[in-house]
Order: C-alpha cells, then sequence, then structure tokens
C-alpha cells in the first residue's frame, strides 16, 4: 500500500511533532541515509537519526521506518498531519479514526489517545497515530480495517504506559507532592521506550506499522475496467449489436499490402477515388492482367467496419466486360506494368467526408508506424460508427423529425458531406 504511517506525540517545550514513521520503498539509499529532522529532546527522539529498521516481504517490497520521511514536502505533511491529529482533527466518541483531506498535500486517516506520565502536565501525554495517503477513494476503503488497528494498538500502549505509571505512583503520589510543593518544573518530555518501560518499543511499532501497509494492499485492490467490460458486467446483453462487438478489428496481416504502398502503388488521386468509392458505398471491381492484386482487396477492406455476417461483396476482381456494366462498378485497371487507372461514372465531390479526410491525414503523419496507423482507423471506425448507430436509433425513436435530427447531426458533427457515408453505414454495418 503506497501509504506513510507516522507516529506523533505533543512535546510538552515543542508542540506537536512526528516520532517515528513507516513507508514502502524500492530505493536501497533509504535504508542507509541519515534522519534529517534534528532532535530536539528526548521525548522527540525515538530510534536515532543514524537507525533505520528494515523489513522486506517475499515480493521484494521494502519496509523501511525512521525517525523522518527522506523527502522534504513530505516531511512537512507529516508534521501538518502531527499537528492536526493532536489539537484540532480529535474524534471524541472514541470509536475510532477521524479521517481529513486536503486536495493539494493528501488525505489523512488519524487516531490520537493519550498515555499516562506521572511527570507530564496534567499526568498523561499526548500521542496519533496518522495514516497518509495521495488516494482518498483507497483511503476510505481500508479505513475500517486500519482504523480498528489503530485503536488496538494504542489500547496496547496504554497498557504498557499504565503500568509505569501506577508503579511510579506507588513509591511518590505526583499528585499529591504537586499540590503540596506548587511545583509545575515538569522538565523535558520522557521518550516513549520510558513511558512503557519497553526498549524494543519501535521494534514492535515498526512491525505493527508494516502490517498494516501490508495488509491494507492485500484486502482491497482497484480494477480498472474498459466501458465494454464494464456494461457487460453488469449489463450482459448491453453491448450486443453496438460498436463494442468486435466489427472493428484489425489485425496485421503479413500477406497484406499497408495502406502507403497501396497509395503508393496506386497514386494519390487513384487512391483517393477508390477510398471514397469504398467509405460511401460504391461497387469496385479490380480488373488484374499483371499481377495479383488480392493482397490489394484484403488491405482496401480494413478500411471498412466488418458486416454482421463477416462478409463483404462491394469489392471484388472481376473479369468480363459483362460483369461490369451489369454491376455499374467502380473499375481499378492496371493498363500497364505500375501504371492504374479508376474510372467510375459518378462524380467525386471535391470536398470529401469527414472520415475520408482524417484518413487520409494519418496516412501522410509520419509520426505514425504502419501497426499505430491501423490502430488510428480502427479508433476513427469506432467513431463514426457510433455515430451512425446514434443516428438511426434517433430515426427510429422520433419518427424522422427532421429538426431533430438536423440538430442532433450538428452535435455530432455531421456535415452534409457525410451524409453519403453516414447513410451507406447505417444501411450496411448498423443491425
Amino acid at each position: 500500500m503506497n501509504a506513510i504511517i507516522g507516529l506523533c506525540h505533543f512535546c510538552e517545550s515543542h508542540g506537536p511533532r512526528p516520532l517515528f514513521c513507516t513507508f514502502t520503498t524500492d530505493e536501497e539509499s533509504h535504508t542507509t541515509e541519515s534522519s534529517k529532522c534534528p532532535v530536539e529532546c528526548c521525548g522527540c527522539r525515538s530510534i536515532g537519526a543514524e537507525t533505520v529498521l528494515v523489513s522486506k516481504d517475499d515480493s521484494g517490497i521494502i519496509y523501511c521506518s525512521r525517525e523522518s520521511v527522506p523527502n522534504d514536502d513530505i516531511t512537512a505533511f507529516l508534521r501538518q498531519a502531527a499537528l492536526r491529529s493532536i489539537t484540532c482533527e480529535v474524534n471524541w466518541s472514541k470509536e475510532g479514526g477521524v479521517v481529513y483531506f486536503s486536495d493539494t498535500q493528501g488525505h489523512v486517516l488519524s487516531h490520537m489517545f493519550h498515555l499516562k506520565d506521572t511527570r507530564a502536565r496534567g499526568m498523561k501525554r499526548l500521542f496519533s497515530i496518522v495514516v497518509l495517503m495521495k488516494d482518498k477513494m483507497f483511503l476510505l476503503n481500508v479505513t475500517p480495517v486500519l482504523s480498528e488497528h489503530m485503536k488496538k494498538l494504542a489500547k496496547q500502549l496504554q497498557e504498557l504506559a499504565d503500568v509505569v505509571y501506577d508503579n511510579e505512583q506507588s513509591i511518590c503520589s505526583q499528585r499529591a507532592l504537586r499540590l503540596n510543593t506548587g511545583n509545575n518544573d515538569f522538565g523535558q518530555s520522557r521518550s516513549l521506550k520510558q513511558l512503557t518501560n519497553d526498549d524494543d518499543i519501535f521494534k514492535r511499532l515498526h512491525s505493527h506499522f508494516t502490517w498494516m501497509l501490508k495488509t491494507g494492499a492485500l484486502i482491497y485492490s482497484e480494477t480498472l475496467y474498459t466501458s465494454q467490460d464494464m456494461l457487460n458486467k453488469f449489463h450482459p446483453n448491453t453491448t450486443k449489436g453496438t460498436i463494442f462487438e468486435d466489427v472493428c478489428s484489425v489485425t496485421i496481416d503479413n500477406s497484406s499490402m499497408t495502406l502507403r504502398e497501396i497509395e503508393k502503388l496506386l497514386s494519390k488521386d487513384v487512391f483517393q477515388k477508390l477510398l471514397y468509392c469504398l467509405l460511401t458505398g460504391g461497387k469496385i471491381g479490380i480488373i488484374s492482367k499483371f499481377r495479383n492484386l488480392s493482397t490489394v482487396v484484403n488491405s482496401l477492406l480494413i478500411l471498412l467496419p466488418k458486416n454482421t455476417d463477416n462478409t463483404n461483396e462491394n469489392i471484388r476482381i472481376v473479369s468480363n466486360d459483362e460483369e461490369i456494366q451489369a454491376q455499374n462498378l467502380c473499375i481499378l485497371e492496371e493498363i500497364e506494368n505500375n501504371n492504374f487507372q479508376c474510372t467510375w461514372k459518378i462524380n467525386v465531390p471535391t470536398k470529401y467526408p469527414t472520415l475520408m479526410n482524417k484518413i487520409l491525414n494519418a496516412i501522410n503523419n509520419e509520426k505514425f508506424n504502419d501497426v499505430v496507423l491501423l490502430q488510428h482507423i480502427k479508433s476513427l471506425q469506432l467513431e463514426w460508427l457510433g455515430i451512425a448507430n446514434t443516428i438511426k436509433s434517433s430515426l427510429q425513436a422520433s419518427g424522422h423529425k427532421k429538426d431533430a435530427i438536423k440538430k442532433l447531426k450538428t452535435v455530432l458533427g455531421v456535415s452534409e458531406y457525410d451524409e453519403i457515408l453516414v447513410n451507406y453505414w447505417i444501411q450496411a454495418f448498423c443491425d
């Protein structure tokens, strides 16, 4: 769990201070370098600036405990957490910790408690355990478990301190002594080791804090769902017949030509006319006399979504004039070696559909390699297939109200030059 757990106290000479903190790291330097914070008194000292407690689990994660964090910004955040957790962010019901948030620095779960001390003002010292984290939702989800363990840990420390307090009071009652003498000189705050009479108390805290960090990561984990995964999880039939189905899958076929190779083979003018015909539903016939152009056919089909029956008969290789005349095809023919021409009775407009312009721009973008180019075209297909599905659903729902459909097309960015493409896609690729 990516968090910092700290033990803080209220020093009667220096105010709220962090004493001891545990965090995860993957830098070995954090296990050897000295703590930067100056030791101000005996009560503000824990394991010493030169001492670092280290644990490592089987996955290689390092759990490091020191007097301070080796980051100045986080150190300042920890000091502020010590101040707030002891002075104002207090749960007076004594039932678990308090969570408070800061979008600029981070979010904190804190649990304030007191330990009896015969030499302290009011015969008790204030301590707090704080958990610092950047992820608000993660912190809220692990709060019940961590808060319960913080409460148990505080109770264990209180039981140890009670034994020391009762023993000292049996020797000399500090309350009676103060009332009789009026002496209010309490001196420096005593260390946690003295309060609990346990020289290994910080080793125990290191073990507890390490357990909290490890447990927090085990009990709660996030799963990133794509929109398709989320829809299928809650409503399995929602994505059936929509753009989330595998109708625009792009696979790299080494036997096919790349789009840039096709454009270079055919010339830009021929390629653009062929592309317009393909995207707007025109039927294409390829006459192959000098070479096998099946690779060209397979590559051009990538530019279209797949039909529900996974077939597309709008582009094929033809062999006789009767077939050409009967189908009114757009003909791609190699009239001589490496010289192609494209003839079509329909005039190609001067302004192309938006999708076609985006595909041409992507082909001309030198930063796109062939794999990225195909994936980009897939995303463009999904975008315009979604537009076609939206318009079709609106037509069915609105009863062909022209004003409503016109406004919807404006919102979707469909211009008059896109109408022929959208109408064809609605008929061919939308159920």
